[in-house]
């Protein structure tokens, strides 16, 4: 260690009292040693010299051990029989480690460990114990302290409280009761009186039943444990007497639409007498105010839900959601008819729905229309007279036919496939559409191509060839023109034939152009050398693959 003073200017002023038992040198302010003296005396020292004094006393008072000593405080917290139990003994000064042990008296049940100075241990007798523990430092120095631990007799607490929730009579209830202390497992009684309907079943803490008379009730209940300590505590419980209820059935039997219905609801506890009213019943049924009677001819279908209220004479309610299921008539059989095997194209027809027979309810429905081409994509210009490809109709109660003025009608536009339409029934509010559904099928054919219109236009130089029509099979291969001349004129080229095989390929290959079916407006330009007018454009031939059409040229 390496010590630094700084040395002050002299003071000839200071003075120090100094006690010197073992005539050890006294140093001055001017350096000089005096012989050893005893007893007390005045000496004058430098400031320097102060200050190195004052220095080596603080470093000696530092250096000093504290001396080992056990600081636990005795005496030790009490124990119970049966239970765990650990103290943790603490020490101060000494140099560690430290060792412990028990060296005098009885411990009984509990152990000291010898590194750590925790006591621990499980007792089993009740009494008070008394020993010395002694601690011995890493140098050899060692405390010793007197102890003593009172271990009480074992203890068994029923630790639920005593005002129990209260119960009603008629509806079940349940109540866990707990303990502590003891040596588990507990058994629980009633050593007298209880609640009528509630029990300690099997023994175990669960006090339940049915409680069948209303009161305050005031009773023991008692425990014991496996080792025969027992415990014992009044407990207090109200059960009130029955709320009121209603008693029936949530599902209500069920009926079928149109037929005549009664039912009686029942309601129990409260006051009687009872008042009834209901919301949202079935249409057709009403409940009695007085009897809780249902009754009434059901008009209405379905699973139906609807609220029951009943109030007792002490104004005390009672709603509930109830349900009946009002089932259906079986629909009489559904016919669909007014389409061909097979139809022409660009056709309307009427379409039939009618009933075997008359219906309790409206029947509803709707016709879908659906289409599979033989070639290409869809056809827009299939749909009902209504427009679309669904259609609404109603056939009403007692009626077996749609009545529906104009007559439902489907046009069958311009392309070869399947057109197939499908009907879905209801009536009050259920699908009663038969399995399979009602279905009618029609078949457009591949044909040669059709026109509806052919003509000239004329302008300067020549004229354009206009043709209108369709062709199922969605192709035309060429077309054919014919002409003769004007009186007095004559022609080199009285036809001329036209490829438009790729011209009526792209057209119907484009997805855009479905919506026309297969309709087609067809403009063939003409250049004429000389006179246009001696020109007259005859006929004109459509062919496909099926075959051709001819079709007069109108100016």
């Amino acid at each position: 260690m390496k010590l630094t003073f700084q040395v002050a200017a002299h003071d000839p002023s200071a003075i120090v009292r100094s006690a010197n038992p073992r005539g050890s040198a006294v140093a001055e302010s001017s350096g000089k040693r005096r012989p050893p003296a005893c007893g007390t005396s005045l000496r004058r020292f430098g400031s320097a010299s102060l200050l190195l004094l004052f220095a080596l006393l603080a470093l000696a008072g530092t250096s000093a051990a504290q001396p080992l000593a056990i600081t636990t405080v005795p005496p030790l917290f009490a124990g119970a029989v049966g239970m765990p139990y650990s103290q943790t003994f603490s020490v101060s000064g000494g140099v560690p480690p430290y060792s412990w042990a028990i060296v005098a008296g009885n411990a009984g049940d509990l152990v000291l460990e010898p590194s750590t100075g925790v006591l621990h241990g499980t007792p089993q007798s009740a009494g008070t114990l008394s020993f010395s523990v002694r601690v011995t430092d890493n140098a050899g120095a060692q405390d010793t302290e007197a102890y003593s631990v009172t271990v009480n007799p074992p203890t068994l607490t029923i630790t639920t409280g005593s005002l129990l929730p209260a119960g009603s009579v008629g509806v079940n209830y349940v109540q866990v009761f707990s303990a502590t202390g003891g040596a588990p497992p507990y058994t629980w009684s009633l050593p007298s009186g209880g609640v009528p309907g509630l029990e300690f079943a099997g023994g175990g803490g669960t006090l339940s039943g049915t409680p069948a008379t209303p009161g305050e009730f005031s009773f023991p209940v008692r425990t014991v444990d496996s080792g025969g300590l027992s415990a014992e505590k009044i407990f207090s419980l109200r059960i009130d007497a029955a709320g009121l209820t209603i008693t029936s059935d949530r599902e209500l039997p069920a009926t079928s639409l149109g037929s005549s219905y009664s039912h009686q609801m029942v309601a129990a506890g409260g006051v009687p007498p009872y008042t009834w009213s209901a919301t949202g019943l079935p249409a057709g049924l009403t409940i009695g105010a007085d009897t809780g009677l249902i009754e009434g001819t059901v008009n209405s279908a379905g699973l139906l839900s609807f609220t029951i209220r009943v109030v007792d004479s002490e104004m005390a309610t009672v709603v509930d959601l109830f349900q009946m299921n009002v089932e259906l008539p079986t629909v009489p059989t559904v016919s669909l008819a007014g389409l061909p095997q097979t139809a022409e194209p660009a056709t309307q027809f009427n379409l039939q729905i009618s009933l075997a027979s008359p219906y309790i309810a409206d029947i509803g429905g709707q016709a879908i229309l659906s289409f599979s081409p033989d070639a290409g994509g869809g056809d827009g210009t299939i749909q009902f007279s209504t427009g679309g490809t669904t259609a609404d109709f109603v056939i009403a109660a007692g009626e077996t036919e749609v009545a529906a003025e104009p007559p439902l009608a489907l046009q069958t536009g311009t392309v070869s496939g399947v057109i197939t339409v499908s009907l879905r029934l209801q009536s009050a509010g259920l699908d009663v559409t038969p399995i399979p559904a009602p279905t009618i099928t029609t078949q457009i054919n591949r044909a040669a191509p059709s026109v509806n219109s052919a003509r000239v236009i004329r302008s300067a130089g020549g004229f354009t060839i206009e043709i209108a029509g369709f062709s199922t099979a969605r192709e035309v291969t060429q077309a054919t023109y014919n002409f003769t001349p004007a009186a007095g004129q004559a022609l080199q080229t009285s036809q001329v034939i036209v490829p438009t095989e790729s011209l009526f390929g792209d057209w119907y290959q484009d997805p855009a152009n479905n919506a026309y079916g297969s309709q087609f407006v067809l403009a063939q330009p003409f250049t004429i050398d000389g006179d246009a007018s001696a020109v007259i454009p005859t006929t004109v031939t459509l062919t496909n693959r099926i075959g051709s059409v001819t079709m007069n040229v109108t100016e």
